[in-house]
């Protein structure tokens, strides 16, 4: 935890967050430390938050919040039932353009100084324990993907020095122009799958993002195609139980959480949603009987004077696709496989529902920006970071490092150690990898971060 007067930042890396904190330092603001950060990711996490991948952020900004959605589009040639891994599980990266639309509105360096504090932090680069590991279990993957010797030709010893020399020259490439992604460089990665024109009339969104009050706060989340409605509706639906840590708690949560995900399950797609509608109770809701399992994601926040950021980004599952460009070292994204059917399904530059979600949440003088890696698991998670806050009154420490639990299935969660026990609680060690959590708020001239004790991060400021 940091707690300081100017700036705070907060990452699943340490080098990350050290490169966030340099680029405030050198004359910055939090979106341009949220951007250097987001870039090292890519490199320290690859696995995770790769170029390949999608990016989202809220961003506060005095009384206003926006959403800014790089959330990439399926191609023209996208099949009726995209596989679960391999390249036709991909949709058209939206994470550089994302980012750079991102920074472009409130940066205050120039885009090529960002990237340039990123690059002098890659030259430094040490494995995190996370990708050592990602790399073992997810071997079999690596195997059979063109380009996965990228990875398998590391080194397996977390803290070693390495080097990927096709990230370090594609942003290279992207510090001159960011949006040579979606034109020469993609010229270079259409593999008879994508077409250029998939990647040139791509842009990023910018909007508004959904909400809900609950007592005293303002709770926003990213608005669809993102899930963020779903986390909405668990945080609203939940019942207050007495005891943080309460077999009740549990309970009343996972109700929530099936009307919630029966929402997603129904309503989440590309186009109109009937949101104030689902959020103010006037649907009546069914009840889902599972969430589906996706790991593959890394959150991050910062706060200055002015900016209060909540930023996510993804490949979906680890080393997403499992398909790398070996030039340019892009390992793609699989999102196109969370298309369905009825209103979710695929079609030619439409976005699949999506998992990526970030919160911002007010009070007065209190604005907190906060999310985890969770994939589905996310609304479960995110609604007990909200509650923690909001209800049990923990500091933001205590609401990050709380054992927490997730729904797996009907009235089943696995439960970290803490948690009073009961039917269909699985109780597994703490910490466990249930999601890595971050928080990054402003209260009251106050700036504070935190990185969670699950993972490989860091919470610097000033």
């Amino acid at each position: 935890m940091y707690i300081g007067t100017d700036f705070v930042i907060v990452s699943e890396s340490y080098l990350a967050t050290r490169a966030g904190y340099e680029t405030y330092k050198a004359g910055g603001n939090a979106i341009d430390a949220i951007t250097c950060a987001s870039i090292v990711l890519t490199y320290t996490l690859p696995h995770l938050g790769g170029v390949g991948g999608d990016f989202l952020a809220l961003v506060h900004s005095g009384s206003n919040v926006e959403a800014i959605l790089g959330l990439g589009w399926a191609p023209r040639r996208i099949p009726e039932k995209p596989p679960r891994r391999g390249l036709r599980s991909a949709t058209v990266p939206g994470y550089v353009a994302g980012l750079y639309e991102f920074h472009r509105r409130h940066g205050v360096l120039e885009w090529r100084e960002v990237v340039d504090i990123a690059l002098n932090a890659m030259e430094k680069a040490t494995l995190h324990p996370s990708l050592a590991y990602a790399i073992e279990r997810h071997k079999d993957v690596l195997v059979a993907d063109p380009g996965g010797r990228i990875y398998l030709s590391l080194p397996r010893l977390s803290g070693a020095p390495y080097r990927i020399d096709p990230l370090i020259k594609l942003w290279n490439k992207l510090r001159e122009n960011p949006l040579s992604f979606y034109d020469e460089i993609a010229n270079d990665i259409l593999y008879d799958y994508f077409e250029l024109e998939d990647f040139s009339r791509f842009k990023a969104e910018v909007k508004k993002p959904v909400y809900i009050e609950l007592g005293d706060w303002i709770i926003y989340e990213a608005p669809p195609p993102s899930l963020g409605f779903a986390v909405l509706l668990a945080v609203k639906l939940t019942k207050r139980a007495e005891g943080a840590f309460s077999y009740s708690r549990i309970q009343n949560t996972v109700a929530a959480l099936r009307k919630a995900h029966w929402a997603r399950d129904r309503y989440l797609h590309d186009g109109y949603i009937p949101l104030d509608d689902l959020l103010s109770g006037k649907i009546e809701l069914g009840e889902a009987e599972v969430p589906e399992p996706t790991p593959g994601t890394t959150y991050l926040a910062a706060a200055d004077r002015d900016f209060v950021v909540s930023a996510i980004q993804s490949l979906y599952y680890p080393f997403g696709a499992g398909f790398t460009d070996a030039k340019w070292g892009i390992t793609f994204n699989n999102r196109a496989s969370d298309f369905t059917h009825g209103l979710n399904s695929a079609s030619p530059h439409k976005r699949p529902a999506h998992t990526l979600s970030a919160v911002v949440m007010e009070r007065g003088g209190e604005i907190y920006a906060l999310g985890a890696s969770a994939g589905h698991y996310r609304p479960a998670i995110y609604t007990q970071l909200i509650h923690n806050i909001v209800w049990y009154g923990m500091d933001p420490r205590q609401a990050i490092w709380a054992p927490r639990f997730i729904w797996l299935r009907g009235a089943e969660v696995q439960a970290e150690e803490g948690w009073e026990g009961g039917p269909g609680v699985h109780i597994v060690k703490y910490p466990s990898r249930m999601g890595v959590a971050a928080l990054a708020a402003r209260k009251n001239g106050t700036l504070v971060a935190v990185s969670d004790i699950r993972g490989d991060g860091l919470a610097l400021g000033i």
